[in-house]
Order: C-alpha cells, then structure tokens, then sequence
C-alpha cells in the first residue's frame, strides 16, 4: 500500500513568515512525516515538467491566508503530489524530494528470498490505518487453528 497526503499546514513565524505542509507518505507500512515550504514544491514541479507532462499546479502568490484559501492551496498541492506519485517514472523523484529512501518493489524482494510469499498475516499494529478489527483475518485464524486443535 503507498500513499501520499499532506495532512496539515501551519504557519512558521521566522524572519519571514511562510506556511509550512505537512506531507504523510504510508509506503510498505512504514509512515513518513515531512514538513516543506510552498518553495520547495515549486521547484520539484520545475524538474517534473522538464521531463513529464505535469497536472495543474496551485498558483504561486495567495491573495489572502484565510483559512478557506490556504485549504484550497493544501488540496492542490496534495492532488498534484498524488498524481505525480502515481505515475511511474516520476514517484522515485517525488520520494527523493521528500527525502526517503527507495524501498525495493515487491520483486526485487522475492529474488532475495529466492521465492514468492505463500501466505502473510499483518499483525495488529502493522499497516493500521484504522481502530476496527480485521474480522476477516481473525475469522481465517480461528477458523484454522481452533480446527486442527479439534482434529488432535
């Protein structure tokens, strides 16, 4: 599972005051959390166009930092991250800008094994992205095991 968001923005009152985003990646049940100026995304988009057609990008200068305008700009930012993490090509760009590390694609893993996984079971805190019970994978193991203690 491999997703991008950007959660929050917060204002950061230095010499020169500038919005800060918030950017989550969830990648191969790792959770990332990264913080970047508008800047910074202006000049990832600079490289993405020289090499790939690129989606809208939310324009530079706000005319105003109400609220409304500033989610605005934080959903255009994260629609455009999520597009350019869904492309191929350009998602090792978008995760060196964020600053972490390619992770190996599921074959490159397998080679390392030397075979494909039979059979994976997540444990509770792995991947959990929510506070329901997986009652499917609870169903499966009791099923499993709760009947080969009845056959013994």
């Amino acid at each position: 599972m491999n997703e991008i968001y950007i959660s929050k923005y917060r204002l950061v009152e230095d010499s020169k005051p500038h919005y800060v985003y918030t950017v989550e990646v969830l990648s191969d049940c790792v959770h990332h959390k990264i913080d970047k100026r508008y800047s910074a995304f202006h000049s990832l988009h600079r490289e993405l166009r020289k090499s790939f057609k690129t989606p809208p990008f939310p324009p530079k200068r706000v005319r105003c930092t109400q609220p409304k305008v500033l989610e605005q700009r934080r959903l255009g930012l994260e629609q455009y991250l999520q597009a350019m993490f869904k492309f191929g090509p350009s998602r090792s760009q978008v995760l060196s800008f964020l600053g972490i590390p390619k992770v190996k694609d599921n074959l490159e893993r397998n080679r390392t094994i030397g075979h494909q996984p039979v059979f994976r079971i997540s444990t509770q805190t792995e991947c959990k992205r929510s506070n329901l019970p997986d009652i499917v994978a609870e169903g499966v193991i009791n099923a499993i095991y709760k009947h080969s203690k009845k056959i013994k």
